[in-house]
């Protein structure tokens, strides 16, 4: 029996791996959606690390076995500090402006991740080079706002996985090598769909080459200059990224529109999904007593209502008393006016997907975060849109497209429009029945996503390697991989094929004719010069 336990003893040691994880802080989705997988692997009897750089540890809830890490950091900039760090920057105010979608929401994200780098290299460059030393099975790194994460792993020189925490986004499908087709693929931020006219795909066009330049010549060239200020001869950020062995990508298969990937890239968006439990008497007391159902509206970490115009908030109040059948149930974090309706509950945060999931919820008012609209389509229940950003819109278009829910635009939106749409997303069967359609293509598969990005990953710690998802257009660069040389030959063939058949031709219509001439004894045309005084 002893040696028996010895047995199992070693087998769970040969098998149980080390893991770093490595989330980017500006965001606390990105660390909450890494930490459901950080969790099943403990639970698996891995080993795992998880760093956090940032002004301020997050309050992510981690299990007690997970070795946590929190190095300091500081942005150097007043702007980025009350937009990231204290949230009183203006722009949180103008969230609900209609002319103000946030598009450069990530390019601002990553000039303040960069500073965050630098300062973290600056004052702690030893504390680094102790996790660069330290033995990993395998370092997990988010893919946006990471700069600091992606180093540590191209200092490791080891495999590693990088994880989209959006959709398969246009720079980070050019780094794993994955084709993205601007004729039918819409470009991150555009608010297009995959039925493209003439004009969008010119659009589309544009905008693809804009984010490719922006990432390759106004964000890169920063982050390798801050890898080159603190380990001069280190690989560019380029080259980390693209040696990455596995890419992770926070959607479902079927949940973006139909496009090509690398055999590297593995979808496990829905990684935080489940089944809904039992909500607390506080709810289902209040449920209860409407027998129509109720309605959820959430907003995630993307706004904060104390912020809102006062009008919006009226809007909401308003489209409240106008449904009193219905119990609303709003994720808010300021004070309600005095003439709030009684059929509605307030908390500053929601148990959204025990509330989705329960039978008498209607539908999902939702601002458009990925991964509650995600939540909306794995419980099956229909979405009004009401989309605050950019990244927002394109969500949400992956709702409608599907006849899945409606959308209203920001510069269109009152208490009207709010009533509308709630009466015809619950009163029409056809969203519904649409977003059970997408529901089932969803969660019919074969293991959940969290069991698929588990595996992955242990593959990753037994194999250390993944040669057959390696693609030859790692070797190549931006001219090689649209065939620009290739194409360019081809021109050069047919530009000396027409000339040498334009010259042979003349040649040949030239002789013929001096041929002809002399047989017919043409006089010969003597051409005078000029006379000379």
């Amino acid at each position: 029996m002893i040696r028996l336990l010895q047995l199992f003893s070693i087998i769970g040691w040969v098998t149980a791996g080390d893991v770093l994880f490595i989330p980017s802080t500006l965001y606390p989705v990105h660390g909450q959606t890494m930490a459901v997988l950080a969790k099943e692997l403990v639970d698996r009897g891995n080993r795992v690390t998880w760093l956090e750089i940032g002004p301020k540890k997050t309050d992510i809830i981690l299990p007690s076995e997970v070795t946590r890490e929190f190095w300091p950091a500081q942005f150097g900039d007043r702007t980025l500090q009350d937009i990231y760090q204290h949230k009183n920057h203006s722009s949180h105010s103008k969230l609900w402006s209609p002319e103000y979608l946030n598009e450069n929401e990530q390019t601002t994200g990553w000039l303040a991740s960069i500073r965050l780098c630098d300062s973290l290299l600056s004052r702690s460059k030893s504390k680094f080079d102790r996790l660069v030393e330290k033995e990993f099975s395998t370092v997990i790194v988010d893919d946006l706002y990471n700069p600091c994460g992606t180093l540590m792993a191209g200092l490791k020189n080891s495999v590693y996985i990088y994880w989209s925490m959006t959709g398969l986004r246009t720079e980070s499908a050019w780094a794993n090598q994955s084709p993205s087709p601007p004729s039918y693929l819409p470009v991150a931020g555009t608010g297009l769909t995959d039925d493209l006219t003439f004009t969008e795909r010119v659009y589309n066009v544009a905008s693809y080459f804009k984010q490719l330049y922006i990432h390759q010549h106004v964000v890169q060239p920063r982050i390798d200059a801050i890898y080159q200020k603190h380990y001069p001869g280190v690989f560019t950020h380029f080259e980390i990224e693209r040696n990455a062995s596995i890419n992770f990508v926070n959607t479902p298969p079927i949940f973006d529109f139909s496009r090509p990937y690398m055999p590297r890239v593995n979808f496990i968006g829905a990684i935080q999904c489940r089944k809904a439990r039992e909500l607390s008497k506080e709810f289902t007391d209040r449920i209860s007593a409407y027998p129509d159902g109720f309605v959820v509206l959430s907003t995630g970490f993307t706004a904060q209502w104390k912020k809102s115009p006062e009008h919006i908030r009226q809007a909401y109040i308003d489209t409240f008393k106008a449904l009193p059948n219905l119990l609303f149930i709003w994720q808010f974090d300021s004070e309600l006016p005095s003439n709030a309706p009684s059929n509605l509950i307030v908390k500053h945060w929601l148990p959204l997907q025990d509330l989705l999931g329960h039978q008498k919820c209607r539908c999902h008012v939702s601002h458009g975060g990925l991964n509650s609209v995600i939540e909306s389509v794995y419980h099956g229940v229909p979405v009004v849109g009401v989309p605050l950003t950019a990244r927002g819109v394109d969500n949400l278009l992956r709702i409608t497209a599907r006849d899945s829910g409606v959308m209203i635009e920001k510069k269109d939106f009152d208490a009207d429009k709010l009533i509308a749409a709630i009466k015809e997303v619950i009163g029409s069967e056809k969203y519904k029945n649409e977003m059970l359609i997408f529901q089932d293509m969803v969660t019919d598969v074969p293991y959940t996503e969290l069991y698929h990005a588990a595996f992955w990953v242990e593959f990753i710690e037994r194999h250390q390697e993944v040669p057959h998802a390696r693609s030859g257009a790692d070797h190549l660069n931006f001219l090689q991989y649209f065939l620009v040389d290739v194409i360019a030959f081809f021109f050069f063939i047919i530009y000396c094929t027409f000339s040498l058949i334009f010259y042979t031709t003349r040649t040949v219509f030239r002789t013929l004719r001096s041929v002809v001439n002399g047989i017919r004894g043409a006089p010969r045309i003597v051409t005078k010069g000029k006379k000379n005084n």
